[in-house]
């Protein structure tokens, strides 16, 4: 049967079968390997040959496909079978599948050397392993054993023992089943296993030995959880992507911590010991010298010390850490009565920051990558060594955190990318399966169903014709066994000694694939069979295998009707199946074929046909040889046995000679297509019927269920006929525009009552607020209401959005019924989903929605494996740090701790956040150093893989898709807010042209004035009536016409415009150089300007639009149509003279000088308003020098506008968005510049205005090209961007209503003078507090209403100052009353909630929307070439780019010198540049070693050590020196290399002279040696296996120019608001984050403290500092001598809106532009890098071509080609013995057998990416090129030249042979000459030689087969040559062909022979 032929059971005989297979297997590789030896070309085949792969679709673990579902026997589960993926045919295994169809495959050897596959104990344990309930047992003990080990205390002892004995006979059951390691498929070979193997083996150790810590290993069980995932579709691909980018971090992981080392011994050599600066008070201290008893006086400085060092004299400002300071200029200054001292015991944070060693300073570096709170070491450092020091941090800012961390993002998406792509390819390739598998299905049962009487009707009538022939053939096989009975493919000899052997037949039909890989026809491969896979269909006989023969019709003993049952029937179904695709033929089952194995024991001679099945599918064995037509009903065995004669005698004669036509299937009867279609629609009919396939009543009408019998009677309202008038009148107005316009402006209005709630709020609002809760629920009750009649229930409740709106009015109702019931009052913020009803007018909400609900199935898988991830850290964290918390904190624990899941659970979802370095010094603390690898790796793993992964859905889910999906069904549904905001503006322009119309009419009436009436004329011609000239010279119709015509010409018009809008800036320049001006007079041509288009979309527009030379017309075009006298005024005197001045104007403009002194002004400008900081009031002189500039300036921007309205005219000026830019900054000024005469420029409304000038930088972004370019790419995504603000903004605002609604009120506390929260048992309450003089406070940042919300949040988004917002929150209990600590601790998932959907989700929106304007930007961008490319073609054009920016460089020349040329070998080696390499490498590790405070011996060996190494580099220096004499200084690297040494050489001298000098150096030398490191970049090219790190630093290089425009950007931002900053907040007083150090009390630290905020870092602090309005002056007060108190309050809304624009501009939008390009260039570099070839290769390939060609001539030796290639670097390589290759390649040889370079370039590259059809005009366009510039002849080319030799070998032979036979002849003329004089006249004739081009088409391709007429004729239709020359036509004997001809593929070896007659003679 045919299932049991596919799934058969393991037994003995299928182990021997196997052993046998792998005999031969070995037998077959043996006579492979030896044929390989045998010849080169084999060997060139059998690379191309794949390797065999196992099936993914069997791949253990997987369900069985759909289409063996039905085809597996249930008997069969559980129960081991052979093993079905042809992979491990040769190899000792066999599955079992169990009985949730999953397939499990297992190890044929015995497990455990003991129990065999066939042992009754490993049955059971197979049996038990296999079922779904026990696995499902396993999970569940799993999640048990979890939750208890989340408990804190255990409550019961003996659990673990428990999950112990669990765990352990779930390992047994395992290893009895598979056996333990040596094999494959066994227990300890599955990784997953290993996990449990060490937990168990743990547990039993702990129970005797207490391992500590160790015991918390167990907690890795967790891990487990993850195995289960695997199973849920959506889980697997983000698992899947999970460890996909795990592994790819890999290199990633390499150049991280290779960057690191870089920064913190760069780190290490700037801050050893800076950090530990403190300042000391002097007041208390006294020297008191006497000495008491014998004891010696202490010296004075050993008493200062004494005291200095005593913490107790430390300054603290805020009572915990003690203030650093610096005696750096610009550094950290002391309060009054202290001094600065250094070389203190202690450093900041518990003693963890500071650079002091290589471990602290590396840990300093990664804290400063991954930005958490870097902004303490950065203001801590600064405060040391003073603000110049910033430099060190931006470059590791820039680098380290921007570009490393947001590679890991790249490296994060595009796993993602690509894992989700297969997982789509997995299933899209299921899905059509599956519809294979019914469309097989209900074909065969509409057979089954229909057809079966009619079968059984010509069954009865030709049985008896059929009886007679019967007889003999039954008799033989009667005995037999039921295996061997009758089939086509018995080889038992027939009585005639006939065969009905059948293998040697070609089959008729090319039949479909089959839905999986056929197994039993692998025998020795032949190309006859290759593409006919059978159907597994068990109504079609014969065509079990692909050799099976159709019976012949003229054969066939039957009528016509039969014969399309029989033969025809096929070919219909192959038809058919055709149609729906299911050519199936899977690349396994070609790779079988290839294997070309011969497989005895399964060969189709011996087992029954694959499809000798009866109908019935389950049917007894022995009915297996039966015809599918002979079986009952039932499937009844036919007694009588003429059955099996008829068929018989069918197959035999059908098999017995020749007679049968290979096509004789293919003719096929007219009547069968209609048969066909009849069934065809018959299958359709059942696949779309609601009931299963198999319907036994296919053509019967079905009555409706009663579900749906009941729906349509009681929710269709169609009752009488006036109820139905009524529900149209009520459709009539609820579905009208305008009720929808009411319901969103309610919906706005109800948004708005709801934000307005705060605290506190008087009754008047309360009482306001609950009406109109009222009013709108009604509202909204009555829409849903009205709509439900009006559509009824079943239309109504189709669509989503009036679900979600009934919902909400349910819980509008239910949430007033329970208005009194407390805790409730989250019900209330349900309202707030009413907000998303916008979404239904709004499209990019929609959009975003629709986006977020599309990852929404991603996304839960993902919070899913976050939940596990973060479950998993928390429970090992608890475990492991639980005890060390509660010994060393016991009652002062801090809040973040690991004493319970919760607080653990929550510490890991704030180093999720990013925030870890904190957590991480408390744990330290009481556990020691084992918490930094937990922290880092959790960090690691959670933040930047786990939490790109959200980022890397988003941006897959953003893209064009979801774009295109919202304009579709936009189109679908018409938008009714548009519809009625549309009457609006109809309305309007109703009344407009009404008006208009009026007008007209009016002045119709009026008398025309004289000369009206005149046509306009053009070149002196008259126009036709109300024609209008255009530059162009067409006409158009002008509006002069009467208004009813009008409006249809204006139409006309505008979609005329519309039309050429595109081009219509283009043609205006165009127009505009083409046209020069002949004469001034003419007055016509002045008519014909160019159309402009006014409307359109806004454009910016670049000041230099005009290519013209001269400026436009004075006057437009209407003026001088309406007015005459404009023409007149221009031929004046005045009007020449008018332009004249404005070509002047117009020159100067256009001057490139120009250009540069403006930017010069406003650079200028700019540097003067940083000037004016704080200190300005102490000098005069500079204030009044600043003014005169000022008002300088202020006068050369006046005249530079004026000049341009000159030049330009007003149009032109202000339709440039730049020019406007100009106009506003100019327009400032001027008025400033009134305002002063005037005397008014105290006002502080004249102040502000005053501040407006800092936008001045910003005139230079538009003459500056590259920031241009991102500028305007930003305004572009301007609108998306504020799209996604908008979202946010309405995400946030019911996060904060609802944060309201809880936290109202509640964050106040009381507290006593000092500032510190007082316990709940010292005040309860509000009213406790005050009576008992205490202060009652509130939080600066709090939820008293929307706006406080919003800040609040905004903190909690960016992760600064969020966790004092948590603590408020946390510990809120009620309104007016005292907090008491972590008493509502569940609202920590308010804010967890929170942070995933408001800050993960919608902050990464920004990522999303640029890096989608990036990509559509690109797109249009894009050049029109590559458009018509295919893939293959792009690459070869990319890397013909690259190529053509390479040329071969001189190499340096040898010196004659002996010593001298050795001296030069010795340093030009690759070799000495890695030994080099090894020591710089060790110089570093030196210099880690470094610490503070180390010993002297440690010192002096380090400085001894330091020395050696000075030795060695000065050597090196040396040696190059003499080496390569004055070309040594034509590298940078070595002008660098010398720099350093001699530095190094004289910071030695001077070190050992002078010690306390070196320390004034600014730069020491050895930090100048932390550089050289980067030689490594130099090594790295020659190490192969780093090239995932070349890739990482190629995208660098790529992103670099880009990167540096965007930090123009951000620096221009940050200089506009700095000097805004100084202008609002320079005397702010010095609280919270304001201090001596960050301040904008100067330009320069107004940068410092920007740049920090930029990366978000410390903006709380700066926010509390520059808003506090608390505790400071009012008013600035001056006094009669000069002094001036100024105003130092801050200003809160200001403070606000400040910083938080400048969060949103920098960090949202700036930063993520660095992003955006990381990302895609990141993506280029590793597409480049994977498919073709970077200019990497192309320079190595130089870099080894000066080794042949000292003298860059560009030429190599043909003979030298062959070692050339050779010692080639990969992938352009061709390892030796690569002669054949270079023939195949066909490199043209120029004169003198030369070769030219880029031509091998050429080929190799083409061979590389495997592209031979190039297309043209690429070769012409970059090769080309460089051919020009250099002259050559190509004479031959090596395939060319391969002929000629092999031509020449022949003739001689045949000359030796003619000779030999004849006699005496004169020995014919050497081989060489034959050549060479061939090739001389092949060189005089070079004109009209074939150049290598032409060659080209004589390419050849390597192929391993021989053809066997192998004859040479030389090709008569080519040009002859000069001398007389004859033709030959040699025969070749089979004995003479030589593996060189055998290499040239048959059509090649017909050899172009030229050869003078004398030489052949």
């Amino acid at each position: 049967m045919e299932e049991e032929e596919f799934f058969r059971l393991f037994t003995p005989q299928s182990l021997v079968h196997i052993e046998d297979r792998i005999a031969e297997e070995k037998a077959f590789k043996k006579a492979e390997k030896q044929a390989h030896e045998e010849g080169e070309e084999e060997e060139l085949a059998a690379h191309e040959e794949e390797e065999p792969k196992p099936n993914p679709k069997y791949e253990a673990g997987k369900k069985l496909p759909l289409s063996l579902k039905d085809l597996f026997p249930v008997e069969y589960t559980s129960k081991p079978l052979e093993d079905f993926d042809e992979f491990y045919e040769t190899q000792k295994t066999f599955v079992v599948v169990g009985k949730d169809m999953t397939i499990y495959r297992f190890s044929a050897t015995n497990a455990l050397y003991l129990l065999s596959p066939f042992n009754p104990i490993r049955r059971g344990a197979l049996y038990v392993l296999v079922h779904p309930l026990f696995s499902a047992l396993i999970i569940i003990t799993i999640i048990v054993n979890c939750a208890f080990m989340a408990m804190t205390e255990q409550p019961f002892t003996w659990i673990e023992y428990v999950f112990t004995g669990v765990y352990t006979m779930e390992a047994l059951i395992k290893i009895s089943a598979r056996g333990f390691i040596i094999n494959t498929f066994t227990y300890l070979r599955d990784p997953w296993n290993w996990l449990d193997f060490a937990v168990i083996s743990l547990a039993y150790v702990t129970m005797g030995v207490d391992l500590g810590n160790l015991s918390a290993l167990r907690t890795f069980r967790v891990l487990r959880a993850l195995k289960t995932v695997a199973v849920i579709p959506g889980l697997k691909t983000i698992v899947g992507a999970l460890l996909e980018a795990v592994r790819r971090l890999r290199d990633v992981m390499i150049l991280t911590v290779f960057m690191l080392s870089i920064f913190a011994l760069v780190g290490m050599q700037l801050y050893m010991g800076t950090l530990r600066q403190k300042c000391v008070t002097f007041a208390n201290f006294t020297y008191d010298n006497s000495t008491e008893g014998n004891e010696t006086a202490w010296s004075y400085d050993d008493a200062w010390i004494e005291y200095a060092m005593n913490p107790a004299h430390w300054y603290t400002p805020d009572g915990t850490e003690y203030l650093i300071c610096g005696n750096a200029s610009g550094a950290g200054h002391c309060p009054p009565n202290y001094v600065c001292i250094n070389n203190t015991h202690t450093n900041p944070n518990f003693n963890f920051t500071h650079f002091d060693n290589f471990g602290t300073a590396l840990l300093c570096t990664f804290r400063l990558m991954t930005q958490d709170f870097w902004e303490n070491l950065y203001q801590i450092t600064l405060r040391a060594e003073g603000p110049y020091h910033c430099a060190y941090f931006i470059i590791v800012i820039l680098l380290g955190s921007f570009y490393l961390v947001n590679l890991i993002l790249a490296i994060v998406a595009m796993s993602y990318d690509e894992t989700q792509k297969q997982d789509q390819a997995d299933a899209d390739e299921e899905e059509e399966e599956r519809k294979k598998a019914m469309q097989i299905h209900a074909i065969q049962q509409t057979i089954h169903d229909g057809l079966r009487e009619d079968y059984q009707e010509y069954l009865e009538e030709k049985l008896s014709q059929a009886k007679s022939h019967s007889e003999t053939s039954l008799s033989d096989h009667e005995g037999e066994d039921n295996a061997d009975k009758i089939s086509v493919r018995s080889n038992k000899p027939e009585e005639n000694g006939q065969f009905l052997s059948v293998s040697k037949k070609q089959p008729s039909l090319s039949l479909p694939g089959s839905p999986f890989v056929r197994r039993n026809t692998k025998k020795k491969y032949n190309a006859n069979h290759g593409d006919h896979q059978p159907l597994m269909l068990d109504n079609l006989p014969y065509i079990d295998d692909p050799n099976a023969v159709t019976p012949c019709s003229d054969d066939l003993n039957m009528n016509l009707t039969y014969k399309q049952f029989l033969a025809s029937r096929r070919n219909s179904y192959a038809s058919l199946l055709k149609r729906t695709g299911s050519s199936r033929r899977s690349s396994f089952a070609s790779r079988d074929s290839r294997r070309s194995l011969p497989r005895s024991p399964r060969s189709p001679l011996e087992k029954p046909g694959k499809l000798d099945t009866p109908w019935d599918w389950k049917k007894p064995k022995d009915s297996s040889h039966l015809h599918p037509l002979d079986a009952g009903e039932h499937g009844k065995h036919v007694e009588n046995g003429s059955l099996h004669d008829s068929r018989m005698d069918i197959e035999k004669k059908s098999h017995d000679g020749d007679m049968c036509h290979p096509h004789a299937g293919k003719h096929v009867d007219p009547r069968d297509m209609m048969v066909i279609k009849n069934l065809l629609a018959h299958a359709e009919g059942h696949r779309n019927s609601k009931h299963s396939i198999i319907s036994e009543f296919p053509f019967e009408e079905e009555e409706l269920p009663l579900k749906d019998r009941l729906y349509n009677r009681f929710c269709s309202w169609h009752c009488c006929r006036c109820y139905v008038k009524f529900q149209e009148f009520i459709a009539m107005i609820i579905l009208d525009a305008f009720v929808d316009l009411f319901i969103t402006i309610c919906i706005l209005a109800n948004t708005a009552f709801m934000a307005a709630d705060q605290h506190p709020k008087s009754p008047e609002l309360a009482e306001i607020l609950i009406y109109g809760n009222y009013v709108f629920t009604g509202i909204f009750a009555s829409e849903a209401f009205l709509k439900l009649i009006a559509l009824s229930p079943p239309n109504y409740f189709r669509d989503g959005w009036n679900i979600f709106d009934f919902f909400i009015v349910v819980l509008s109702f239910l949430e007033m019924a329970l208005d009194g019931v407390s805790g409730l009052s989250v019900l209330r913020s349900f309202r707030l989903l009413r907000v998303f009803k916008l979404a239904r007018s709004w499209q990019t909400l929609n959009m975003l929605i629709r986006i977020v609900a599309g990852t929404m199935g991603a996304l839960g898988n993902l919070i899913f494996v976050l939940a596990i991830v973060v479950f998993i850290f928390a429970v090992m964290g608890q475990q492991l740090f639980r005890d060390g918390y509660l010994s060393e904190y016991a009652d002062n624990m801090p809040r973040w701790n690991f004493t319970d899941f919760l607080h653990s659970f929550m510490i890991i979802f704030r180093v999720l956040c990013g925030e870890w370095i904190e957590s991480m010094w408390a744990c330290t603390n009481a556990n020691g150093p084992v918490c930094v690898p937990f922290f880092l790796l959790t960090y690691v793993i959670g933040n930047l893989v786990v939490l790109n992964l959200f980022l890397a859905l988003l941006l897959n889910s953003f893209g064009a898709e979801s774009l295109s999906g919202g304009e579709n069904e936009e189109d679908k549904e018409p938008n009714k807010l548009s519809e009625a905001i549309g009457r609006f503006t109809r309305l309007g322009r109703w009344i407009k042209v009404k008006v208009i119309v009026c007008l007209k009419v009016k002045m119709k009436s009026k008398p025309k004035p004289n000369g009206g009436d005149a046509s306009p004329r053009l070149n002196g011609k008259d126009l036709p009536d109300g024609g209008q000239p255009f530059s162009n010279g067409e006409l158009v119709l002008v509006e002069n016409h009467s208004p009813e015509k009008s409006t249809g010409i204006l139409e006309n018009e505008k979609k005329m415009d519309d039309e050429t809008r595109p081009n219509s800036r283009g043609s205006q320049r165009e127009s505009l150089s083409s046209n020069s001006r002949n004469s001034m007079s003419d007055d016509d041509t002045k008519l014909s300007l160019t159309k402009v288009d006014a409307e359109g979309e806004p454009e910016i527009n670049e000041v230099k639009v005009t290519y013209a030379n001269y400026p436009d017309d004075c006057f437009c075009k209407i003026c001088r149509r309406k007015c005459p006298c404009c023409i007149r005024f221009e031929n004046t005197k005045l009007g020449k003279r008018f332009w004249k001045i404005r070509c002047l104007a117009y020159a100067l403009v256009e001057h490139k000088y120009f250009e540069t002194f403006i930017i010069t002004m406003i650079l200028a400008s700019s540097v003067a308003l940083a000037i004016e900081d704080v200190y300005l009031s102490e000098r005069p002189i500079l204030a009044m020098i600043l003014e005169i500039t000022d008002r300088f300036f202020t006068a050369i921007f006046i005249l530079e506008m004026l000049i341009k309205w000159t030049a330009f005219g007003f149009k032109k000026y202000f339709t440039d968005a730049w020019c406007w830019l100009d106009f506003v900054i100019v327009g400032i000024s001027i008025m400033m510049l009134v305002f002063e005469l005037l005397g008014l420029q105290k006002m502080t409304a004249i102040k502000a205005m005053r501040t407006l000038r800092a936008l001045r930088p910003l005139r230079a972004v538009s003459r500056w090209e590259g920031m241009r370019v991102v500028v305007n790419a930003l305004i572009k995504a301007i609108p998306s961007i504020a799209n996604v603000m908008m979202v946010c903004l309405i995400f946030w605002l019911i996060f904060g209503i609802v944060g309201v609604q809880f936290f109202a009120g509640k964050f106040y506390k009381c507290e006593d003078e000092d500032g510190v929260k007082l316990p709940v048992n010292i005040t309860a309450n509000k009213t406790e507090c005050l009576a008992k003089n205490y202060t009652w406070v509130n939080s600066k940042v709090n939820f008293d209403n929307v706006m406080m919300a919003y800040l609040a949040l905004f903190q909690v988004a960016t992760y600064k100052g969020w966790i004092e917002v948590m603590t408020d929150a946390i510990d809120s209990t009620d309104i007016d009353v005292q907090p008491d600590p972590e008493v509502n601790v569940y609202m920590y998932l308010y804010f967890v909630f929170f942070i995933i959907f408001g800050s993960f989700f919608t902050l990464n929106l920004f990522i999303g929307v640029i890096i989608e304007n990036f990509n559509q930007q690109k797109k249009k961008a894009g050049g029109s070439l590559e458009m018509f490319m295919t893939e293959d073609q792009k690459k070869y054009y990319k890397a013909m780019k690259r190529m053509a920016a390479k040329s071969p460089q001189k190499s340096i020349p040898r010196p004659g010198n002996i010593i001298m040329g050795w001296i030069f070998d010795a340093v030009t080696n690759q070799k000495f540049d890695i030994g080099i390499m090894i020591i710089i490498m060790l110089n570093m590790l030196t210099m880690a070693l470094e610490h503070y405070n180390q010993s002297e011996q440690f010192t002096t060996i380090l400085n001894y050590i330091n020395v050696s190494f000075i030795i060695i580099f000065t050597v090196e220096c040396v040696l190059k020196l003499i080496g390569l004499r004055h070309y040594y200084f034509k590298f940078p690297w070595n002008i660098f290399d010398f720099v350093v040494v001699v530095l190094s050489i004289l910071g030695e001298i001077v070190s050992v002279a002078l010690s306390d000098v070196m320390d004034q150096f600014l730069v020491s030398p050895t930090l100048l040696r932390v550089v050289r490191v980067f030689r490594v970049g130099r090594v790295l090219r020659l190490v192969k296996s780093a090239k995932g790190i070349r890739t990482l630093l190629f995208s660098l290089a790529v992103s670099l120019p880009a990167l540096f425009n965007i930090a123009l950007l951000l620096f221009l931002v940050m200089f506009i608001y700095a000097t805004f900053g100084m202008s609002f907040f320079m005397h702010v007083k010095h609280q919270y984050g304001i201090d001596d150090c960050f301040n904008f009390e100067t330009f320069f630290r107004s940068i410092i403290y920007l740049f920090q905020m930029c990366t978000s870092a410390g903006w709380n602090s700066a926010l509390a500092g520059i808003t506090n309005e608390e505790d400071c002056i009012e008013e600035t007060q001056t006094f009669d001598n000069g002094t001036t108190i100024w105003k130092d309050c801050g200003d809160y809304k200001i403070g606000v809106v400040y910083l938080c624009s400048y969060l949103v501009l920098s960090f949202l939008v700036v930063v993520n532009m660095y992003i955006a390009v990381i990302l895609e260039n990141f993506s280029q570099a590793t597409e480049d890098v994977q498919q073709g070839l970077t200019s990497d290769e192309f320079d190595l390939f130089y870099e080894k071509w000066e080794k042949f060609d000292p003298e860059a001539t560009k030429f190599i030796p043909l003979g030298q080609l062959s070692d050339f290639v050779d010692y080639l670097e990969e992938p352009l390589r061709l390892p030796k013995p690569n002669h054949f290759m270079l023939v195949k390649l066909d490199i043209p040889i120029c004169e003198n057998d030369k070769v030219y370079c880029r031509d091998i370039l050429d080929a190799l590259t083409k061979n590389f990416l495997g592209t031979s059809d190039t297309p043209g005009e690429i070769d012409v366009n970059e090769v080309e090129k460089d051919k020009e510039k250099i002259e050559y002849k190509v004479v031959s080319s090596t395939l060319l030249r391969q002929k000629e030799h092999y031509a020449a070998r022949v003739i001689q032979k045949a000359w030796r042979r003619y000779r030999n036979e004849r006699g005496s002849l004169p020995s014919p003329p050497p081989y060489d000459m034959v050549i060479s004089k061939e090739s001389d006249m092949i060189t005089s004739k070079g004109s009209e030689m074939a150049t290598s081009k032409d060659s080209k088409d004589t390419a050849t391709t390597v192929n391993g087969d021989t053809a066997s007429t192998k004859s040479l004729k030389s090709d008569t239709s080519n040009k002859q040559t000069a001398g007389s020359s004859v033709d030959v036509h040699i025969e070749i004997p089979e004995s003479e062909i030589t593996e060189e001809t055998a290499m040239l593929s048959p059509e090649n070896r017909t050899v172009e022979l030229r050869a003078d007659s004398d030489v052949v003679a």
